[in-house]
């Protein structure tokens, strides 16, 4: 009897076991303390819901680079869940690379409309495209001017300007060559860390895409024409070359800023917990608005998100997964990790850990977004192309803008005629 029913609760078991639904996740947080949050977040779920196993699978993950998911899913090896970055999901979604999330997620019941209102709507607005919603949003950003107060004080500057003009003439102060005609200190390098061409573009106010006629207006647009033209003139009066074999440089865990060379840096509010970590004792830094034209403040939010592939192999667990990842799992990664979360409820905890994270928050309210378009990612990639082109003097500004402007604009113009005839 015994025997038989020591056979019984094997079989029992193994039955059980064979009954779970295993889902692939792949994610690109391969340093700690985000990919040790995550485990943790996985294993909770694991816990919860017995009858899913995840299989977590990091594969390294950038701005507009998804090729291996791309490849993936062509070949039908993708996974169940992929990390995203947000502004690209109208893309993928576009270009028949993701299931719609908001299907799944009304499979296992999740109320979508009351859903919705426990996230930022700039995050929920990133997921959307053709009027559904194709990804879960995870955690977000703010863009900040970082500077040394110690270097600018040697300027004559108790804090920067607020004037994108004014910035100049604290570089001309504290741009110092050094031995061997390179820079012992620099006051600002318009493109460095997070000076991407959308941050000079909202802070000269210009306008990328007119959504009422479906558009693009970047290259004839008076404010970024005027970003782009400002960073032209840095280049030419620092040197361009000159500039990033500055920014390039390393010593040991710091980089030209936290090694006191670098006057001033646009970077986003995620650098905090490493300057507390890597930067010197002494090293003394400040937070300020991103200089514009208009002398008030800008600020953009980014982020990631989770979707998942066209033909994945267990969607609902896949959303359930997601779900939890985007709510409970973004409580507790952002007391980890210092993330900004999308997920009002998670705000409390998260200021709680970090009070000084508030100022970021409060960004939020009126923080600009990258447009959310099926041509995001391309639009991100030749906007930094023509500013190469512009910064290495290969194009004119209205070259470099036309080309790009032109290139996108078609393949919106397909995308979208592709989805008119369905």
């Amino acid at each position: 009897m015994r025997k038989f029913l020591g056979l019984f609760l094997s079989v029992l078991l193994t039955g059980i076991l064979f009954a779970q639904t295993e889902i692939v996740f792949w994610h690109g947080l391969s340093r700690d303390p985000d990919k040790s949050s995550i485990d943790e977040i996985v294993a909770a779920f694991e816990k919860e819901n017995p009858d899913i196993k995840v299989k977590v699978v990091i594969v390294p993950a950038a701005e507009t680079d998804s090729t291996k998911l791309l490849t993936a899913v062509a070949a039908g090896t993708g996974p169940d869940l992929v990390y995203l970055d947000r502004f690209t999901v109208s893309q993928r979604a576009a270009n028949n690379v993701l299931e719609p999330m908001e299907d799944y997620l009304k499979k296992i019941g999740i109320d979508i409309a009351e859903m919705k209102k426990q996230f930022y709507d700039f995050a929920i607005e990133e997921c959307i495209f053709n009027g559904k919603m194709w990804a879960l949003p995870f955690d977000t950003d703010v863009r900040i001017l970082l500077y040394n107060a110690k270097l600018l004080k040697k300027a004559g500057y108790v804090e920067p300007p607020d004037n994108v003009y004014d910035m100049i003439k604290v570089a001309d102060i504290l741009t110092v060559e050094g031995k061997r005609g390179r820079y012992e200190t620099v006051g600002f390098i318009p493109w460095y860390a997070q000076g991407w061409p959308y941050t000079w573009i909202f802070a000269f106010e210009g306008k990328v895409f007119d959504k009422n006629t479906g558009k693009f207006v970047f290259a004839t647009d008076k404010g970024v024409i005027e970003a782009y033209e400002w960073q032209k003139e840095w280049a030419d009066r620092f040197g361009y070359e000159a500039l990033n074999a500055f920014g390039s440089l390393q010593i040991g865990d710091l980089n030209p800023f936290t090694a006191g060379k670098l006057a001033m840096i646009v970077d986003g509010n995620w650098t905090i917990s490493g300057l507390k970590k890597f930067a010197p004792e002494d090293f003394e830094y400040k937070i300020s608005g991103i200089p514009t034209k208009s002398g008030k403040p800008v600020t953009w939010a980014g982020g990631w998100s989770l979707a998942i592939p066209k033909g994945a192999k267990n969607k609902e667990a896949a959303a359930k997964l997601a779900y939890y990842i985007a709510t409970k799992g973004q409580v507790q990664y952002s007391v980890d990790t210092l993330h900004i979360p999308t997920y009002k409820p998670a705000v409390e905890d998260f200021l709680k850990k970090d009070p000084s994270q508030e100022k970021f928050v409060k960004l939020l309210d009126n923080a600009k977004t990258r447009p959310p378009l099926p041509v995001g990612a391309l639009l991100w990639d030749k906007l930094v192309e023509a500013r190469d082109y512009i910064l290495t003097g290969k194009k004119t500004v209205k070259q470099a803008l036309l080309d790009a402007q032109k290139e996108v604009q078609e393949a919106y113009d397909e995308i979208m005629e592709r989805f008119k005839n369905k």
